[in-house]
């Protein structure tokens, strides 16, 4: 055998030896990779939430209730609102303790809202005394002009208005159209010292 045939040989007998050690290899892995011993743990593909939960039971919130002052012997009337816009609203107007205004009295109006969205305004007229009776209802009396305006900004603040005097008999609070997005508030007209 000559020397270039023998070279033949090995080279051929290497390939074959090496192509069996390789395919051994590729077995062993595929066999452990089955059998999960030392197989690398796969990433997961989507990630966790990117927001924060609440455990079982809730969280705590804190809600502002926006309750209006306590009543007081200085209250002539107490206006409480609830999902106002415009002349539509929900609430109550209740007279207060005091007698309605006297002629040389000083008032204050104070009120406090906030909003349904963003921007909310509570708007309200104090007017003056009532005058005689609807042919319909003579012992009701028709409500009286606007003698004073308060506006409130519904931003969570107390807004108040001093008034060095307002005309005898009148004291009633009425949301005007002005009114809009208020999700809750009052307003208090009181006899000032």
């Amino acid at each position: 055998m000559s020397m270039r045939e023998s070279r033949r040989r090995v080279t051929r007998s290497s390939v074959r030896h090496l192509g069996v050690a390789a395919a051994a290899a590729l077995v062993a892995g595929a066999t452990s990779a089955c059998t999960g011993a030392d197989a690398p743990t796969p990433r997961p593909t989507v990630e966790g939430p990117s927001f924060t939960t609440i455990p079982d039971g809730g969280g705590t919130v804190t809600v502002d209730r926006l309750e209006p002052p306590a009543q007081s012997p200085a209250d002539v009337t107490r206006l409480l609102v609830s999902n106002a816009d415009g002349l539509f609203w929900s609430g109550t107007s209740e007279p207060g303790l005091a007698s309605p205004a006297r002629a040389g009295q000083r008032y204050r109006l104070t009120g406090r809202c906030l909003p349904a969205t963003t921007g909310g305004t509570l708007v309200v007229d104090v007017l003056g005394p009532g005058e005689g009776g609807s042919a319909g209802a003579p012992s009701r009396p028709m409500s009286g002009p606007r003698v004073a305006t308060l506006t409130v900004p519904c931003d969570g603040t107390e807004v108040r208005l001093d008034l060095r005097s307002l005309p005898a008999g009148s004291g009633e609070l009425m949301v005007t159209e002005a009114t809009s997005q208020v999700a809750t508030g009052w307003v208090v007209l009181t006899r000032s010292s």
